[in-house]
Formats: structure tokens, sequence, C-alpha cells
């Protein structure tokens, strides 16, 4: 066993902190002190006495000898201490400057500046708002206390120690006023943190010797807090800056826009994630590959040309409209704004940023399907009102002929031809007014169902067997403000449609339902509310792509020639469209078609109203004056009064009206037409009223009775007959107006 004797062991310890030319002054030290000592002992064993100028000489020597030692042992040793602290800061300072991550760099400066002070714990807390953040420790594993409570926010005067250096020490058995808190601990120190004049942390270490702590050692704490700090700020700026560029990617993958880069090759070198989705690739499927692959091979020379353009000129693209192709071979409508960026090296590339304008182009092509449909509505309508004319005059000569022929009369089934043909081409054109929006109309509300009962009734009757016909109707009451004759007219239209494209025979299905719109995603036309919904589905030859762009054309048709005139689905779309609602087809060749009609829903609480019939032809004896400027039609007009008994006067136009009446002339009621030259209708109608307001007028034009419920004069007509009308309607017409005035008058 060996005995290490403790004075020879620390002396041991101290030689090996000494430098080398500190143990050569130690030596020589040692050395004087020994000669002295020899002479000492010789002198007085040899019984010679002592030179003190000599034993003076060598004391003073070995006494500045000893003084030189001390002294450079002292100050050495200070020098070397601080030499050791300023490399170990700036070893620290290279190291923690260099960290980015926050955890890393606070262990780090905790276990230096505890090997530096040479004591047994450490913690470093961080400042997170307003509350202290434990974020590191060293050595405290067996302690169970805090020297911190981070509980406690910065502003509580607790922790008004904390903005300071700080040193406590246990205090001595004597002082029994003083409560130590921190159980085995003999002191701690805690310095702070600083960034920027702001607390930032705080450095706490502790030790076991109640004289572990001097200012000195204070101060190198403060050392390395100030560092600390400022690679604290680093850090925080660092994630900063990290976070700005995972908001730019994530922005960049994420954009609404597609996007890519191109070098010189054409090779796509970068895309974003939105870019990888609408094309249906993955990004490593696009990233590497020539930009051609984003096109069709027919926009393959154009691209090539526009690129070397860019590249030879440094050209900018804005708004170029082009197509790219998905990996299913769609064709995707794009916005591509294109220029030319540079590397660090210089190196050019193009920077392509591509918009999706699929529902754009969609949207505009309804516009200008919507535009073309007005103006050929407009067209129509002028159209129907001449021919409303002629037809006018054809039926009304037709019921007086027939009215003085008996039926065995060898030229009335001439006159019944005649006034047939005449009935389809009025049929012919109350279809066009309705596509063009201006045939007469008498919304009120009606039950879906009761609409979708009688048009099927009527339709079973012109369909054979070969055709299976199938409801499926909603229990729900759906009820609509509309005009029932037109959506029969519509439905029965779709139907006749989907009997002519099963030749060979098949089913057609109609249902109702009740359809409700979060938003317009389904149709731009589409508003947000309660819709009921008509559906009817074919098994018939269906339509491709390019027939669809064109269905609700006018005088567009499919049929062979002489079986359509293509105004069924124009007056569909005509007739939805009037009632607010709107309408969507589904069709692939080979697999049918399904067209659904949308409505706005009424209120539950509305009641449906249904037409009253028609009484029986009636008579009158009322002096009539007529205003129409188409002579034939006046004329036929006239004919047809005179034959229910009624007299009559004829002009040919609203002055001449307008003139009878200042004479004085008065008559029972006015037939008004509405649109004449130099002086319309309603100016004549205005005129009349001005000269006598107790005038009953019925207006009588080609058109509907839409222009006059829009203007002030509504409530100034007694009633409305459109051409081209027959003996029954005028009849009973002009009795409700004339009957309604002589019992006002009563």
């Amino acid at each position: 066993m060996s005995i290490n004797f403790f004075p020879f062991h620390n002396l041991k310890k101290f030689r090996t902190t000494l430098g080398t030319v500190e143990q050569a002054q130690l030596v020589v030290s040692i050395t004087v002190i020994v000669s002295l000592v020899t002479i000492l002992a010789v002198r007085r064993t040899s019984a010679h006495s002592i030179d003190f100028l000599l034993f003076g000489s060598v004391l003073t020597v070995g006494i500045f000898g000893f003084m030189i030692v001390y002294f450079t042992l002292r100050y050495g040793r200070l020098l070397e201490e601080q030499k050791q602290e300023l490399v170990a800061l700036n070893t620290f300072a290279e190291s923690v400057n260099r960290a980015i991550d926050m955890q890393y760099l606070l262990q780090t400066a905790l276990n230096e500046v505890k090997r530096l002070m040479d004591v047994e714990y450490g913690w470093i807390y961080r400042v997170d708002g307003t509350h202290f953040i434990l974020s590191a420790t060293k050595g405290t594993e067996e302690l169970d206390l805090s020297i911190v409570n981070t509980a406690l926010e910065l502003q509580h005067k607790q922790l008004d120690w904390c903005r300071s250096p700080r040193i406590a020490k246990r205090p001595k058995h004597s002082d029994v006023h003083t409560v130590w808190e921190y159980a085995s601990l003999g002191s701690w120190a805690s310095v702070p943190i600083m960034t920027k004049d702001q607390l930032s942390g705080l450095i706490v270490t502790a030790s076991k010797n109640p004289s572990a702590f001097s200012h000195k050692q204070i101060d190198l704490m403060a050392a390395f807090a100030n560092q600390i700090g400022i690679a604290m700020e680093n850090a925080v700026l660092f994630e900063r800056v990290r976070r700005s560029e995972e908001r730019y990617v994530d922005l960049f993958e994420n954009s609404p826009d597609m996007s890519h880069i191109v070098d010189q090759e054409g090779i796509i070198i970068s895309c974003n994630q939105t870019e990888a989705n609408r094309l249906g690739y993955r990004k490593d499927e696009i990233i590497g590959h020539s930009v051609l692959k984003l096109y069709t091979v027919e926009y393959h020379l154009k691209i090539k040309q526009l690129m070397r353009e860019m590249f030879e000129q440094n050209w900018e693209l804005k708004g170029i409209e082009e197509h790219f192709v998905t990996r299913s071979g769609e064709l995707v409508d794009v916005s591509v704004n294109a220029s030319i960026i540079r590397d660090e090296t210089g190196a050019m590339f193009i920077r392509a940023v591509a918009r999706d304008i699929s529902e754009k182009k969609k949207l505009e092509d309804k516009i200008i399907h919507a535009q073309r449909i007005d103006s050929i509505g407009n067209l129509a309508g002028g159209i129907s009102h001449d021919f409303n004319n002629i037809l006018t005059s054809i039926l009304g000569s037709t019921a007086i002929m027939k009215r003085k022929m008996k039926r065995d009369d060898p030229w009335y089934r001439f006159v019944d031809i005649i006034e047939t043909a005449a009935k389809r081409g009025a049929a012919l054109t109350r279809q066009l007014l309705t596509f063009a929006r201006k045939g007469a109309t008498q919304f009120r509300p009606i039950v879906v169902n009761d609409v979708i009962e009688e048009t099927l009734r009527l339709f079973e009757r012109s369909t054979d067997k070969s055709i299976d016909i199938e409801k499926e109707l909603t229990n729900a009451v759906c009820i609509i403000n509309g005009d029932d004759g037109q959506l029969q007219q519509s439905l029965l239209n779709l139907l006749i449609n989907a009997r002519d494209a099963m030749p060979d025979g098949g089913s057609i299905k109609i249902q109702s339902k009740k359809q409700q719109f979060a938003d317009s995603a389904t149709s731009p036309e589409a508003h947000v509310g309660d819709y009921a919904a008509i559906v009817i589905t074919d098994t018939g030859i269906g339509m491709d792509h390019e027939t669809l762009q064109h269905i609700f054309e006018p005088f567009y048709t499919t049929k062979d020639q002489g079986k359509g005139t293509g105004l069924g689905l124009s007056v569909v779309y005509g007739v939805v469209n009037a009632h607010n609602g709107f309408v969507t087809v589904h069709s692939e060749p080979g697999h049918g078609a399904q067209f659904t009609l949308y409505f706005p829903l009424l209120p539950s609480t509305q009641t449906p109203k249904h037409m009253p019939r028609a009484p029986l032809l009636q008579h009158g004896s009322e002096h009539i004056l007529i205003v129409d400027d188409e002579k034939e039609v006046g004329i036929v007009i006239e004919g047809m009064l005179k034959d229910l008994g009624y007299k009559t006067s004829l002009v040919d136009s609203g002055q001449k009206a307008i003139t009878l009446y200042k004479k004085g002339r008065r008559f029972d009621i006015v037939i008004l037409d509405m649109n004449m030259p130099k002086m319309s209708g309603k100016d004549t109608l205005i005129k009349l009223k001005e000269i006598d307001d107790t005038i009953n007028v019925i207006i009588s034009t080609g058109y509907s009775n839409r222009a006059i419920d829009t203007t002030q004069l509504r409530d100034q007509v007694g009633g409305f007959l459109q051409k081209p009308y027959q003996l029954e309607e005028l009849s009973n017409t002009l009795r409700v107006v004339l009957d309604k005035k002589i019992n006002s008058s009563h």
C-alpha cells in the first residue's frame, strides 16, 4: 500500500502547474537558500568567524532572488490564468457564433463556463415572453431544487435580482437570522444574458464551496454571457431567415399558379407542386425532362422558336395564352408570363409562371353563347312579329270563311287545310317568341309534378310501344313561379328529342327533386338557394363534345332535313332562363343524354293556381275602333268583329285615331296595334288618354304584353291580344273588357 503525504502531494500538484522558466527560477532561489545555510553550518562547525560582509552579500542576493521568484510566480500565474481564459473565451466565441441550433449553443456555453469556473453545477435559462425557460443544465441531476422560479413573471419584484450579476453564499452558523434555501449548496452566482439591452436569458453556476465565487469569476461569466447574447441573436436571426425561406418555399410550392424554370437546353430544372398536381405528374417526372413535354406535338416548333428568341434577345413574355397537356392528354388553357433570370455564375434561365384559365375560358364561351342567343333572339322576335301579322290575316279569314260555309261545301276542306297550316305556323312562331323571350307569359305559382304529369299525358299519345317511359317524382311539394304552358312546351321538346334519339327503341326517365346550391360550383349561372330540378334521361345515341357546344343555338339540328327546325333546345334554353333558372347537359356518344332543368323554388306557403277554362264564342253590338297599320290585318279583324255583331271603324295610324277623337267621335273600345310607324301604339295610347281618360283599350301585337307590363301604361290597358288570335279568343277578350266597364259604370 502506498501512502501519500498531503504536503508532498500538494507540492507535486503545485510543481506541475509551473512553466519551464518558473521552475528554473524556483531552483535557483532554492540553491541560494541552501548555499546560505551551508555557509552558516560550515563556519559554525569549523570554529571560523562569519564574514558578515560576504554573508550579507549572499543573503541580499538570496532575498532579491526569492522576491523575484515570488512575484514572478504570483503574477505569472495570474497572466497565465488570464491567457487561458482569453483563449477559452475566444475558442468559445468562434464555436458558438457558428452555432445555429439554440439548444446546442446554450449547452455548449454552459459546459465551457462550468469548466473554467471549476464548479459543480450550472443552469442556463432563456426568456420566453414574460417567463424563464430552463434550456440547459450540467451536473444538477442530484439536486432537487431550482434557483430561479420560472413560474414568476419577469416583472415580478422577486426576480429583480436577475437583471444584474449576483453572488450568494451560505451564511455562517453564527448568523441565525438568515435562512438558506439551497440545501447542500455553499454558494451560487448568476449573470444576465443581454441582447440589445433586453434581458434574454440568465447563467447560474453553483458550488458546495461557500468561497467558490469572486468578482473576477463574475467578470468571466459576464464575458461569456456577452458572447452567448450575440450568438443567441444570431441564432434568432437565422431562425427567422429559415422560417422565411420555409414560407417562401411553401408559397412557391402551393401557389395557385404553375411555375417552372428551364435552362438553355430546354430542360426543366425546377417546378412547383401545383404544376405537378395539375398536370398529373410527380415532380421528378417533370424535373430533368424537356419543357416540350408540357405541350402538344403541334406546338413544339413554336415553343423552340420562342425560347431561342428569349435567350438571344432577352425577351419577356406576358399574358401569352397557350395549352398545357396533362398526363392523361387533357388540354389545359393557361396564361403564361416568362422572363430571363441569371444565377450567380451568370448562366441564363427562363422562369415561366402559368395560370390555369380553363374556367375563365368556359365562362367566356358561355357569355359569347348567351350574346349570340340574345342577338338571334332579337332577330327572331322581329320576324315573329311580322309573321304573326300574316297569320292573323290568314287565320281570321279562314275563321270567317268557315262560319259562312257548310261542311259539305267542296271548298270547306281547302279552307280547313289553310287553317291547319296557319296554326302550325303559329305554333312555330310561338316557339320563336319563346326563344326570343318575347312571348306572352303568365307567371304564377305552379306545382312542378303537375306540369310533368300533364306533359307526360300529352307525350305518351305520340309515342309507340318501343319507348319505355319511367317517372320518379319527388314526394316533396316543389312550387315555382312559372308559365305552365311554356314549361310544358320545353319538356315536350326534350321528350321528343329523346324519342327521336332512339329510333330502335329505348327508355326515357323523367325525375323531379329538390336541389340546394351553397355556391356556384355546378354552373356559373347558379345562385345560392333552393331549386326544383327536372331531369330527363334517355338511352339514345348520345352526343359528342362538338355537338354539345352548339345544341342550344337556334336552327342548329342534327336531325335529317325536314325533320327538325333546330328551335327545340333553343326554346328550352329561353324558357329556363326566362324562369331565372339554368340547364345542364351530360352526354357521351352511345351512352344517351341527360338534361337537368333547375328552377328557383318558391316558399311552400305559396298556393298554386289553375288557369280558368275559356268560355264559348260570345257576341256583342258595341262600336269598336280598330287601329292597325297592316291593312290586311285590319280588314280581317273588322270582318271578325262584324261577324260577332259589333259595329266597327278602321284606321291605319295613330294620328288618324287621335283626329277622330279630337272631332268628338267616341267608341266603346279601341283595339290598338303597338308596333306602328311614325307614332307607336304606346304614344297613341298616351295621346288618347289625354283626350279621353275614360277610354277603354285592348292592345293587339305580334309581341307579348311584357312591353306593357314594364311601363306606367300597364294599369291603363283593359286587355291584351297576342297575334295571331282566332275568333274565340277575340270574342272572349272583348266581352271580359266590355262587361267590366259596364259593371264599373253601374
